[in-house]
């Protein structure tokens, strides 16, 4: 149990075009088993996987591997700069987070316009396992989030 590697995707939009913000997250709980979502979720659920992702309270602020977790919108109000520093888990919505098994890219902002179709695209045509984020729960007596993608 958490042994698994994934690349968390954050978008931040700005008038200069959207960036996708990259984050490795090592050691968290990848659920990619079909019957077991099936099991626990509903037979609606089988195209979906879960992902459990520890954190550590530190001075009042969340943080995983390194970084700050904020809420949404509170991500989306920093300055640029402030960015590469912190994360978030954007759900099921025009401006969703996304993640991908495994690690991808040397860390650096990806522009979107840099791909025709957009860079979430992209990733789900070029790669297998890339997952939109649809839910988020925070659970604080065993300390992590419990991710939903899609």
């Amino acid at each position: 149990m958490y042994r698994d590697t994934i690349t968390l995707f954050n978008r931040y939009e700005s008038r200069l075009g959207d960036m996708w913000f990259p984050t490795v997250l090592n050691g968290v709980n990848l659920n990619i088993d079909r019957a077991s979502i099936v099991a626990r979720m509903g037979a609606e659920s089988q195209d979906k996987v879960i992902v459990n992702i520890r954190y550590m309270t530190i001075k009042g602020e969340k943080k995983i591997e390194g970084k700050t977790y904020k809420t949404p919108k509170i991500w989306d109000g920093q300055v640029v700069e402030e960015l590469p520093n912190t994360l978030t888990f954007t759900p099921d919505s025009d401006k969703f987070d996304f993640f991908v098994v495994g690690e991808y890219g040397d860390g650096q902002p990806i522009n979107d316009e840099d791909y025709p179709d957009g860079f979430f695209d992209y990733m789900s045509n070029a790669y297998d396992y890339v997952f939109a984020i649809t839910s988020v729960s925070e659970f604080s007596i065993i300390p992590h989030f419990e991710i939903t993608g899609k």
